[in-house]
């Protein structure tokens, strides 16, 4: 039985494991809020279709690299044979996948909000904008890492060739 002279309990924080958040179903989106996410819409399906095609032609140009470069003779002018840099494109295609499912699902859960201006919803397409810029942001910090090392890299092997020509 529910005392009703007792204190409140403390709610869990938004996103904590300790009690789902909960919304309530009946809870209608504002016609602002509609609006924004309809014309949001079209651009994010285009950049899903542009992703997927891209993951594409990606995949298609890393088997082609990799059966091209089974097939040419080797002359030794490339010290990265064509083969293997083809066999780099395939999980870059791949990757390119999940933001493109991201903004796809994204896209999705927009046209069920325009339908039932559900609350629930609007968190469904929220839910998937936020797991696309979480991988983004991943990425972004990922290729800054990359890029740092590479430089770094570049410049030790270029002094260690400027050491060996002297």
């Amino acid at each position: 039985m529910h005392n009703p002279y007792a204190s409140p309990a403390p709610a869990a924080p938004y996103g904590s494991s300790a009690e789902p958040y909960r919304t309530d179903e009946r809870a209608e989106v504002t016609d602002a809020a509609v609006e924004l996410m309809r014309q949001t819409k079209p651009w994010v399906t285009l950049l899903a279709v542009i992703s997927f095609i891209g993951a594409g032609f990606m995949l298609l140009g890393g088997i082609s690299m990799m059966a091209l470069g089974a097939l040419a003779p080797s002359n030794g002018a490339s010290p990265i044979p064509m083969a293997a840099l083809g066999a780099v494109y395939i999980p870059f295609a791949v990757l390119y996948v999940y933001p493109a499912l991201k903004l796809w699902g994204y896209s999705s859960a927009i046209g069920r909000l325009l339908a039932s201006r559900s609350a629930m919803d609007l968190e469904a397409a929220l839910s998937q904008q936020k797991s696309f810029w979480k991988f983004a942001g991943i990425a972004t910090i990922v290729m800054i890492v990359l890029y740092g090392l590479f430089i770094v890299g570049f410049m030790v092997v270029g002094m260690a060739a400027m050491g060996r020509a002297t």
